[in-house]
């Protein structure tokens, strides 16, 4: 699969069938990172094996962490660790890289890394991250897009957060477990990822107070005992076949959903659309006549509906009954997927951070070009809706968090595959 570079997809006419939902990349990225904080072996279950996994794999082994990735199954010895700066030929292919300047800091008072890379959905600053450090003692230097960081030692500290950054919050939390002291962190993210983090890093030994609120108390400990963990599933994945399903005919199963609180603010739009979802024992059944229903969307910060699935909403509204309008609120360069769509002859007005769907007009398929994560996802899904062929390029964007979307697609009766 590797080796394919692009996807075909046919117009669909309904969906059915069963999809098992992979386990979550944004909660396994700050959990490996976690697992430096101990010396000693983890094993974490539900792992899903998308390259964003093997980068982080790859950073860890730079830091002497031995790794093994088999059958979902992730095993990390940090027994032998040891500091080692980070390359940028690395770091520059994972967002989350940074991730690991509050565990090297909290293990080792001191870290270099590469800038961190990721999709192209705007400036995504690091300077929330590097704020709240600096109040925990460190010394930060950025030359050449080069990171070295050190503290004689950390300190705790009381930092308000001017935005919920999910990764600064993460690497907050990650560099107050080795700080003396407790950090208190006001305005923190309360995203499900944080809160699985938390959760982890108290089964490691740490006390952390006000887990998903916006107001955590961490106090530095000493000595923490390496923990195993069970991967919860993939909110983002599950939400792009719920929308997915909203645009077509259809009765499919969505598997390996245990608690549908991290789903809310997605089910909640989807049933809006016009899609009925049934909570079972272990998955989900969702049932769609597939008429999109119009109207007025807005990303925002959890519990609101998350910007990693407007890309995918964006597409599904093609199918409309009607105008709708969709507001970016998070990431100033996320209505970039409209270039790619209008090839498909959709008719999207952008006005700032707000796009104008006109639904109901035919779409044709046509070869687009993903250009990050989500889009690429998004586009795979508005090949369902085009007549003809649609063929997605640069398909390494979605292999960096969907583990083989053609599969999943595959099993829910989708004319799809890598060319």
């Amino acid at each position: 699969m590797n080796s394919m570079k692009a996807i075909s997809v046919k117009e669909t006419s309904e969906l059915k069938g069963t999809i098992e939902i992979q386990g979550s990349k944004n909660t396994i990225l700050p959990i490996m990172a976690a697992t430096l904080l101990a010396s000693g072996v983890s094993v974490i279950y539900n792992c899903p094996e998308i390259e964003d996994v093997q980068v982080m794999r790859q950073l860890l082994e730079c830091l002497h962490v031995t790794t093994k990735l088999e059958n979902h199954v992730l095993t990390v010895d940090t027994t032998g660790a040891a500091y080692a700066p980070l390359p940028a030929f690395l770091t520059g292919k994972l967002r989350s890289s940074i991730l690991l300047l509050g565990p090297m800091l909290a293990r080792w008072q001191k870290a270099e890394l590469g800038m961190p890379g990721g999709c192209a959905i705007g400036l995504r600053p690091i300077d929330i991250h590097l704020e709240g450090l600096v109040k925990m003692n460190v010394d930060v230097n950025l030359h050449k897009d080069v990171l070295s960081c050190k503290s004689f030692y950390l300190q705790g500290c009381e930092y308000h957060l001017r935005f919920p950054s999910v990764g600064a919050t993460e690497n907050m939390i990650l560099a107050a477990v080795g700080a003396k002291g407790r950090t208190i962190l006001r305005g923190a993210a309360k995203e499900p990822e944080i809160m699985e983090l938390c959760n982890y890093l108290i089964s490691m030994g740490v006390l952390i107070e006000g887990v998903g609120t916006d107001v955590l108390v961490i106090k530095g400990t000493g000595v923490l005992t390496s923990s195993d963990y069970c991967n919860v599933f993939d909110r983002i994945v599950a939400g792009t076949y719920l929308l997915m399903a909203a645009a077509l005919p259809s009765e499919i199963k969505l598997l390996g959903i245990e608690d549908v609180r991290y789903l809310k603010n997605v089910i909640d739009v989807v049933e809006r659309l016009g899609v009925n979802v049934i909570k079972m024992d272990n998955y989900l059944s969702v049932q769609s006549m597939g008429k999109v229903k119009a109207g007025e969307f807005e990303t925002g910060i959890y519990p609101e509906f998350p910007t990693d699935l407007q890309p995918v909403l964006l597409a599904v509204l093609l199918k409309a009954d009607g105008e709708s309008s969709l507001t970016e609120k998070i990431f100033e360069n996320r209505l970039g997927i409209v270039k790619e769509l209008k090839k498909l002859n959709a008719k999207i007005r952008i006005r700032e951070q707000e796009a104008m769907i006109q639904g109901g007009i035919e779409l044709q398929g046509h070869t687009v070009k993903a250009t990050d994560l989500r889009q690429g996802a998004a586009l795979v899904v508005a090949g369902l809706l085009c007549k003809g062929y649609t063929t997605i390029t640069d398909i390494g964007y979605i292999q960096r968090g969907y583990e083989d979307i053609v599969k999943d697609l595959q099993g829910v009766g989708v004319d799809i595959t890598y060319v």
